[in-house]
């Protein structure tokens, strides 16, 4: 049998009865037809390209077991109908409420993108350390105004807040900062 010059209702009656090579050139007739319907519908939020175009292939292998030779239709028509049905309900159930977890998910794409500026959990430990290593030499080297003016500008506060704070003026504050800065100098590796 030739099946690629079959017609469509002659394929489908030899699909109905079991030829597997006859709806497979069925599916090669019409897979390109289902997968401009499913692009059609991507400004449609909820779902893939690829899960739209699935649910609308199992549409159309629906509609080959179910049409009717005998109406007075298409099967071109039918297996359209069907196959944009199905797709149209596939939307409507992911775009549900019952699925709005589903419609807040991160693809692994994005995931990665999301992920690439964080440090790696080694980096992370290795900072902490760096911090404590300061913070000890903080602690064991500066007196208490400059542990407090340093401090503070960790915060980010300006010269004249931290003057303010401590109730003393801009220049007192910044002659500080020289000398911290002076002393981190003089930390190993700052």
């Amino acid at each position: 049998m030739n099946f690629i010059q079959m017609n469509d209702n002659e394929l489908v009656e030899c699909a109905k009865s079991g030829n597997s090579m006859a709806l497979q050139v069925l599916i090669e007739r019409y897979s390109d037809k289902v997968l401009q319907k499913a692009r059609s519908f991507k400004s449609l939020i909820g779902i893939e390209n690829d899960d739209l175009y699935q649910e609308g292939m199992m549409g159309f292998v629906s509609a080959v077991y179910s049409f009717d030779n005998s109406r007075d239709v298409l099967f071109s028509t039918y297996a359209s109908t069907l196959s944009t049905r199905k797709m149209l309900s596939a939307i409507r159930k992911i775009n549900s409420t019952a699925n709005l977890p589903l419609q807040s998910y991160i693809s692994i794409e994005e995931e990665k993108d999301l992920f690439s500026d964080m440090p790696s959990p080694e980096e992370t430990l290795l900072s902490v350390e760096r911090v404590n290593e300061i913070n000890l030499f903080v602690e064991e080297n500066f007196s208490k105004k400059e542990k407090k003016v340093f401090k503070l500008s960790v915060l980010g506060m300006t010269y004249s807040q931290i003057a303010e704070i401590l109730d003393c003026t801009e220049k007192s504050v910044d002659n500080t900062m020289q000398r911290i800065r002076r002393k981190l100098r003089s930390f190993e590796g700052v």
